[in-house]
């Protein structure tokens, strides 16, 4: 049944009324960008036991801690305006740095190295992925 003001179906609910077609490319989406934004969180939270109480370096801590939460604001991005286009280049270059940090900041063989190169392998393959 119709309107005759809005010429629009007004008896089906706005959600039944959904294109279906659309559904499978916003989860496409959907998926990969939320694994990324709970693994900036993840890094944001491990960096205080794996970066500073466990090797006792500052640097450490700050280079997890800024990059988890600047992953976690561009993903917020990449989720809320999917189509603005350069934060997946940025995510890319985070995921990037998390590969490089272990390396720079001489990390050494510890527990923050080897978390810090497997999240940005997820970020990475995440970031390809979407």
């Amino acid at each position: 049944m119709t309107s005759f003001i809005s010429d629009q179906d007004f008896t089906t609910p706005a959600h039944a009324r959904a294109l279906e077609p659309d559904k499978p490319a916003r989860t496409a989406r959907f998926v990969p960008s939320t694994v990324i934004f709970l693994a900036a969180v993840w890094l944001v939270v491990s960096s205080v036991p794996f970066g500073y109480i466990g090797a006792g370096r500052y640097d450490i801590f700050w280079c997890d801690a800024v990059t988890g939460v600047t992953l976690a604001v561009v993903t917020a991005i990449r989720l809320l305006k999917p189509g603005v286009a350069g934060f997946t280049a940025i995510t890319g270059g985070l995921a990037g740095w998390l590969l490089m940090a272990p390396l720079v900041l001489q990390y050494g063989l510890s527990p923050s190295a080897v978390n810090d190169v497997a999240l940005g392998i997820l970020v990475l393959t995440c970031a390809a992925l979407s």
